[in-house]
């Protein structure tokens, strides 16, 4: 029996799955691991705690099956993105990851908008300009640590180091390189005036290769560390978000589906280019395909912030979240009338500021933790109805949302989000997120499918379907209105205190 491996490398949690035939879930593995926060709207990973995390997690899935590591036929890594990683000739790390939550390089932003200009960025792209994006950033090494870059090697991102841990070669999948804001996705090639315009040399980008691409085998030294076999194929990867798309089939015809966890992304597929300035521009998985996204930095992420600094943070039992849920479902049982603006690392669609910052309005001295609790995942909804409108100014139809990732898990926040989109939600039957597109990838690979999609299609089952309770609609709608008159508010302020160090 074949079998291969998908790898998550997500923002808090590597998530590691041994699938057998057709994809189908033999053993799995997680490992948590920080993020540094070392100033506000600063964010970076440590990349060798993603490789540590690796390790174990395919140590645990070989010791749980008992499968022979000559059996597993080939890899595919997914990650969180975008990010900024220099790394020397040998792979060694010469800084900590700045990872798609930092926004430090807002003086880079303001030059190439002047120098370059927003949309001739947006032209290349097919993205606006931001400093969630690997150009602002990558500027910002180039400017703040030149002794950084005079041993740069090559500029990975988060699977693209696993990758080299695995294999030894420097690559980049066509989908992280499409959100890096160096590319151009007209052309399919390095943009030489982005990178001329920051001061980068073109060499120090990876080869490009298409997510289904074999990029080499396991080498002796990975083999050895993880008990796999060097017989092992890895093939180049992909953003998260287009293999978490995959699995809820959405690869074309406008289909919509959110995924949700640290951050919450809402993903819009097409089978030509599409693009459009107010959502972001990512390649999907198949040649010329495009998926639209709303990306919201911190869904799930404001919750976590909560259960760690106010909520006495996670148990031995992982019972943090559940006894969040019940305490809303008993305690905050009503819309909470609170405002929170989930803005906890800045955000990105569709108001694209830096500087915004999470906000709650509307406390009086009556004000419990259960109703906090609820205001956040209300919060968190209110961004993802704002995203929904943007796609509707687009001109793109949206009946219903498949919803997948961890924050899904959650039933008091899926009538709560059904609730204030006034939309029924949909639960797919296998909701592993990025892994089981990736075992899609993987079983296409290794002939079981003509194609990711047709594997999708064989595998995606709706087992759930949440409905909108009717009684909290029209709250919800006066209090969307106040949601989006009080960013409005306080975006001056927001920048105000940004400026105060």
């Amino acid at each position: 029996m074949s079998y291969s491996i998908g790898i998550d490398i997500g923002t808090t949690t590597v998530k590691c799955i041994l699938f057998g035939e057709k994809a189908k879930v033999v053993a799995e593995a997680g490992k948590e691991y920080g993020t540094l926060l070392p100033e506000p709207s600063w964010a970076q990973q440590n990349p060798d705690d993603w490789w540590r995390a690796v390790v174990e997690c395919i140590r645990v899935i070989l010791a749980k099956s008992w499968v022979n590591a000559e059996d597993i036929r080939v890899i595919s890594v997914s990650s969180q993105a975008p990010a900024v990683l220099p790394v020397t000739k040998e792979g060694k790390p010469l800084h900590d990851a700045l990872i798609w939550m930092d926004r430090r390089s807002v003086e880079e932003y303001e030059i190439i908008k002047e120098t370059v200009g927003a949309r001739r960025v947006f032209e290349i792209t097919g993205n606006r300009l931001d400093t969630y994006f690997t150009l602002t950033e990558l500027m910002w090494f180039i400017r703040n640590h030149p002794e950084i870059m005079e041993k740069c090697f090559k500029v990975l991102q988060v699977n693209g180091y696993v990758n080299y841990k695995l294999t030894g070669e420097f690559t980049i999948d066509d989908t992280h390189a499409s959100l890096t804001q160096l590319y151009d996705v007209h052309r399919d090639c390095w943009s030489r005036e982005l990178l001329d315009a920051i001061g980068a040399d073109v060499d120090l980008m990876p080869q490009v290769y298409d997510c289904m691409a074999p990029i080499g085998h396991v080498s002796a030294e990975a083999a050895e560390l993880t008990g796999l076999s060097t017989g092992t194929v890895v093939l180049a990867g992909a953003v998260d978000a287009t293999a978490a798309g995959l699995e809820m089939g959405v690869y074309s015809g406008g289909r919509v589906a959110e995924m949700t966890g640290t951050s919450s992304v809402v993903l819009i597929g097409f089978d030509e280019l599409v693009t459009g300035e107010e959502l972001s521009y990512l390649k999907g998985r198949a040649k010329n395909s495009t998926l639209l996204y709303g990306a919201m930095n911190s869904a799930g992420g404001s919750l976590r912030w909560f259960r760690d600094a106010l909520y006495g943070g996670e148990t031995m039992k992982k019972d943090a979240y559940p006894r969040m849920n019940r305490e809303v479902e008993e305690r905050a049982k009503r819309p909470s009338r609170i405002i929170f603006l989930p803005y906890m690392a800045g955000e990105r669609a569709p108001i694209w500021d830096p500087d915004a910052r999470g906000t709650f309005i509307g406390l009086n001295l009556n004000t419990s933790r259960a109703e906090l609790i609820r205001a956040i995942m209300e919060g968190a909804c209110f961004a993802l109805q704002d995203n929904l409108d943007q796609a509707a100014k687009m001109g793109l139809p949206i009946e219903d949302i498949i919803c997948c990732g961890g924050c899904s898990r959650s039933d008091i926040w899926l009538k709560i989000k059904a609730s204030v989109i006034g939309k029924e939600i949909k639960l797919p039957e296998v909701n592993l997120g990025a892994p089981a597109g990736l075992a899609y990838m993987n079983a296409a690979y290794m002939g079981e499918y003509s194609t990711p999609e047709e594997a999708s299609d064989a595998n995606l089952r709706i087992k759930k379907v949440v409905e909108p309770v009717r009684e909290w609609i029209p709250m919800y709608r006066e209090l969307y209105q106040v949601y989006l008159e009080s960013y409005q508010s306080l975006k001056r302020q927001f920048k105000n205190l940004a400026r105060i160090r």
